[in-house]
């Protein structure tokens, strides 16, 4: 039997409307009524009905009755907005006044204020008979906002006593944020209150009887660290995930309910779930609705006349045609391949990834995003997805990240070295492992600096090519990281595009990220692009503006300005040219200049000035804190001479360091423990033998070069002097290994002289003296204790000559030793010297 021949309004359903729209409004003539129910309409379903309407009833885009589907109010809305004129808008049934039309009453479309009233009146309060609705009590009764179903009480408040009450481990505070952030509402914490007294064990694995709400709660005291929480998994799939439908009396997901819609196919035949009904009202299957030709639309961009897959302003794009835009993501910041990139929050692929529905994880029981599944199909997280195995390269315990041609897994480090990973790169034709889009990582480096050094408006800076070649030094995939994996130090980059002139020290010394720009500095130094210069001098110039700019008085701010730029900054200045400044010098003059603003500051807190100071002043403030208060001295002496205070002074800091140093036993303890204990680092069991064996300060250690190393084969020296010092075994095999690798994460730039020994996370540097003391501490080697306690064994065993020329400490240094260690002195060198 032939189908039946389907009208006009199902086939063309944009052709009639347009019709029946110009016919009514000679001013649509210059509207693209086509384009504009693109746009308003998405289904094409509406505009079936919409067509057939308009069809029976023209009058209604005229007549401004209520009457018919609320997509005329719509279709009329949006041509009067383009320039119709003589386009009513249907007004509502009850009031009669233009508004939007969301409901029905009575066979017409009222407005959602008049919708209310009449549910107001048709649900007067069980209490008092008031028609001013707030919601239903516990047995389902109408109740005003005179007596509303939570009464006097906070429903928040005593759900969320039950669940801190409750075993959960979870505060009231916490579970309070948690029903807030859940549901808003008191109507709808009111069910949940109800649900938990009804069902004592709603939270610990009968959530599918509960509210919509009850699995979002569950989740959310989840991620606030609640314990023994269970989420409700939907009873027929056993999939954790948000139970808002209803079958068989139970809470399930919305797939299990759609299972209940199966109906036999009218094209193939087959009991499917519904996907949808023809133009006559027979069921259709998802794959035959796709099939069905009354479904298909021209695609926007061949213009075949096909299902549409991705709806787009300009109607949508078929599946053939399908491609996703590159626009800047609005979660991460990346140009990338998104999702609505057409809008004002575009979505790349990694994010909307993230964003996918979690599930309970069959392994740990913790609701993650699924990224494996078990032989029979349960979800896994990435964790117990991809667990640690031992590696067929190194033998070590780690996550698979490829497997060998033999299936043999292997981890990151190993995989990226093994024959199997590599590839024959698109671009350049060597042949490593691939990066992206079958090109080497050294390809890609270069297309995305030149990206990213640049602008939509222009392509790259002259001014940015010595930054551009200075990183093309470092490994490919550390680039790759900086730029894609580290949003700080791409935003310098691009701000660094943006900027117009070279870039400079200056230019630098604006950014406020430290340690991003402090590396950028680094590497671009190390290549050449940037000349060196003192780094702690510089940060500590940078320090005295801010801590100078906190003195309220600006007299005493010029002051100590003068002061600091006279005294310590050019004593600090004044140092030879291979002196650099090191950290415990811009730390003394960080304490003192701190101390001097502080007394400042309580000086102006009690109304008095620096000049009309006392001592007697001074003397409080010093009794009132700690002993370093008394590095205020140098400035107080300096005040005095210049007449901008009355005579004052502060007591001198002793220098006696016997009663600051640890045993000669827990010394040699710590000897002991750095010789034997190899799961230490190389580094720090050679930095804390230097220092426990040679009384070395931590800022000469990190300075050391290879150069200060020699190797004679049978045995190793030091040059720590002007005498070269043979170092212990096993030391020497120690600064062996460090001289072999010169290990450290920073060598990522060919580096000229000096090879430095100990190596920073910046290229071309030595490691920061401040990180190299807390990393001998984490060891249990407190640095100046033990230098301390090492000095006073040597000072006690060698005169003071054979000191300064075997560690490289000035003479008068060794004196002062000799004498705090009560040991021979000066005169055993001045006998030794007659003899």
């Amino acid at each position: 039997m032939p189908e039946p021949e389907l009208p006009r309004s199902a086939t063309e359903p944009e052709a009639v409307i347009s019709e029946i729209v110009r016919s009514a409004d000679p001013a649509c003539e210059r509207i693209d009524v086509a384009a504009l129910l693109g746009r308003v309409f998405r289904q094409r379903p509406q505009l079936r009905a919409l067509a057939a309407v308009l069809q029976a009833s023209p009058d209604l885009l005229t007549s401004g009755r209520p009457e018919g589907p609320r997509a005329i109010e719509r279709l009329v809305r949006a041509l009067r907005e383009a320039g119709a004129h003589q386009l009513v808008l249907p007004c509502c049934g009850d009031c009669g006044r233009e508004r939007p039309l969301s409901a029905l009453g009575d066979g017409a479309r009222i407005c959602g204020a008049c919708s209310n009233r009449r549910v107001a009146r048709a649900n007067p309060c069980v209490i008092c008979g008031s028609t001013t609705f707030a919601g239903r009590d516990r047995a389902g009764r109408p109740r005003c906002r005179a007596h509303p179903p939570w009464g006097s009480t906070d429903p928040a408040q005593e759900l969320a006593a039950k669940i801190a009450a409750g075993p959960f481990d979870v505060s009231l505070q916490t579970a309070l944020q948690v029903i807030g952030s859940v549901d808003r509402t008191r109507q709808g914490q009111l069910r949940l209150l109800w649900a938990l007294e009804d069902i004592p064990d709603l939270l610990t694995g009968r959530g599918g009887q509960g509210p919509p709400k009850t699995s979002a709660l569950a989740r959310a005291l989840i991620d606030h660290g609640a314990r023994g929480v269970i989420i409700q998994t939907c009873p027929f799939c056993q999939r954790a995930t948000d139970l808002k439908a209803h079958r068989d009396g139970l809470r399930c997901c919305g797939p299990c309910k759609q299972q209940t819609k199966i109906e036999t196919c009218t094209v193939c035949g087959r009991r499917r779930p519904l996907g949808g009904r023809r133009f006559d009202g027979q069921p259709l299957c998802i794959t035959c609705r796709q099939h069905d030709t009354l479904n298909h639309r021209p695609c926007s961009i061949c213009g075949t006349l096909r299902f549409i897959t991705s709806r787009t302003d300009d109607g949508g794009i078929c599946a053939a045609c399908r491609a996703i835009p590159t626009a800047t993501c609005a979660t991460c910041g990346e140009h990338r391949p998104c999702y609505f990139a057409a809008t004002d929050a575009p979505k790349c692929l990694p994010c909307s990834a993230k964003e996918r529905k979690e599930a309970l994880c069959a392994d740990c029981g913790k609701h993650r995003r699924v990224n494996n599944r078990t032989a029979t199909g349960e979800p896994l997280c990435s964790a117990c997805g991809n667990k640690p195995k031992p590696c067929a390269g190194c033998g070590g315990i780690f996550r698979t990240r490829g497997r060998t041609p033999e299936g043999e897994p292997m981890c990151q480090t190993c995989w990226s070295k093994h024959p199997a990973a590599q590839r024959i790169c698109a671009q350049c034709g060597s042949l490593e492992r691939l990066y992206r889009r079958r090109r080497c990582a050294s390809c890609v480096r270069a297309a995305d600096l030149r990206d990213v050094l640049s602008t939509p408006d222009c392509p790259m800076r002259p001014e940015l090519e010595p930054v551009f070649q200075a990183l093309l030094n470092p490994p490919p995939r550390t680039v790759l990281h900086w730029i894609h994996e580290v949003p700080a130090r791409r935003a310098v980059l691009q701000s660094l595009a943006i900027q117009g002139g070279p870039v400079t020290h200056e230019v630098l010394d604006r950014f406020a990220a430290a340690p991003t720009v402090e590396h950028l500095r680094a590497a671009l130094v190390a290549a050449g692009a940037l000349p060196a210069r003192d780094e702690q001098l510089a940060r500590l110039e940078r320090w005295l503006a801010k801590t100078i700019a906190r003195v309220s008085s600006a007299e005493e701010r010029r002051t100590l300005r003068n002061y600091t730029n006279w005294q310590p900054l050019r004593r600090l200045r004044r140092q030879p040219a291979a002196g650099l400044v090191t950290h415990g010098r811009a730390e003394t003059v960080r304490i003192e200049i701190r101390n001097v603003a502080r007394l400042l500051e309580w000086l102006h807190d009690g109304g008095t000035t620096l000049a009309a100071c006392t001592q007697d002043h001074v003397d409080a403030w010093l009794s009132q804190g700690p002993t370093t208060r008394a590095t205020v001295r140098g400035f107080l002496a300096w005040t005095s001479r210049r007449g901008h205070s009355r005579p004052l002074t502060a007591p001198v800091i002793s220098n006696y360091f016997a009663a600051r140093i640890i045993g000669k036993d827990q010394r040699w303890a710590l000897v002991r423990r750095l010789i034997h204990d190899e799961q230490l680092q190389v580094a720090d069991r050679a930095a804390g033998l230097l220092l426990l064996l040679f009384a070395q300060p931590v800022g000469r250690i990190s300075r050391l070069t290879t150069e200060q190393i020699l190797d004679r084969g049978d045995t190793l020296a030091v040059k720590l002097g002007s005498v070269p010092v043979e170092t212990p075994a096993p030391l020497d095999d120690l600064l062996r290994q460090l001289v072999e690798r010169r290990g450290g994460r920073a060598a990522t730039v060919p580096l000229e002289e000096p090879k430095w020994l100990f190596h920073s996370i910046y290229p071309g540097q030595p490691i920061n003296p401040n990180t190299l003391g807390r990393r001998l501490k984490a060891i249990g080697v407190p640095p100046r204790l033990a230098r301390h306690a090492s000095l006073m064994d040597i000072a006690s065993e060698l005169p003071a000559v054979v000191i300064s020329r075997l560690l490289g400490f000035h003479q008068s240094t060794g004196d002062n030793w000799t004498r705090e260690s009560q040991g021979f002195g000066a005169d055993y060198a001045a006998r030794l010297s007659r003899r």
